[in-house]
């Protein structure tokens, strides 16, 4: 699995919109990236044991391909989510959620799973803006994420600002989220976006 070292932000539209026109935040350049789609399938079962073992699910489709991805809760320190994901491309043919699958590729799910069946949870509809922030030899990728949580017809907005550590040290990462924090008055997401959109929904309790 990859380690990734993440930090979430709550912001309005309008405030990442005002975040997207910047071209530097302090002493950090900001570079406009790529616009992406993004649709995001979790699964689990009726009791959620992933959820409440630190595990998510997913399916993602983009730009006309689909992986499979496996995140774990992992850490919460200083701000920052330190946890790991495996990722695998997905054959069409594929039955991701068949236990054969997930003996084979994912065996932590099928260890916690066993006879249970996964069904799909929630979707989440995304326009995600990139952006680079970098300082030095450091580099950051910021997602600005337009999204819908979906559960059969109904769908519930959502804004919500990403960063990723690229190149760098976890200073680095901290240092710019305060700065973010601080210019735009944000702050921390509670929580990931599976367990934000399921309470959302009242799926979960609120905590």
């Amino acid at each position: 699995m990859a380690i990734e070292y993440e930090v979430k932000l709550c912001a309005s539209r309008k405030t990442m919109e005002k975040i997207e026109s910047c071209t530097n935040i302090m002493h950090w350049r900001v570079e406009r990236g790529c616009k992406k789609h993004l649709i995001s399938h979790y699964f689990d079962t009726d009791d959620f044991k992933l959820l409440y073992n630190n595990f998510s699910y997913r399916l993602r489709e983009e730009g006309g391909k689909k992986f499979v991805h496996l995140k774990a809760n992992g850490s919460f320190k200083n701000g920052i989510y330190i946890r790991e994901e495996l990722e695998i491309p997905l054959r069409d043919a594929e039955d991701f959620c068949s236990k054969e699958f997930l003996r084979k590729s994912f065996p932590d799910v099928f260890s916690i799973v066993k006879d249970a069946e996964l069904k799909e949870m929630l979707v989440i509809d995304t326009e995600r803006h990139i952006l680079g922030l970098t300082k030095k030899s450091s580099l950051i990728e910021g997602a600005l994420d337009f999204l819908y949580f979906v559960r059969g017809k109904r769908k519930l907005e959502y804004e919500e600002i990403e960063l990723e550590l690229k190149k760098g040290k976890e200073e680095d990462l901290i240092e710019c989220f305060s700065i973010l924090q601080a210019q735009y008055n944000l702050k921390l997401a509670g929580a990931s976006k599976y367990e934000l959109g399921l309470r959302s929904f009242g799926l979960i309790p609120l905590i």
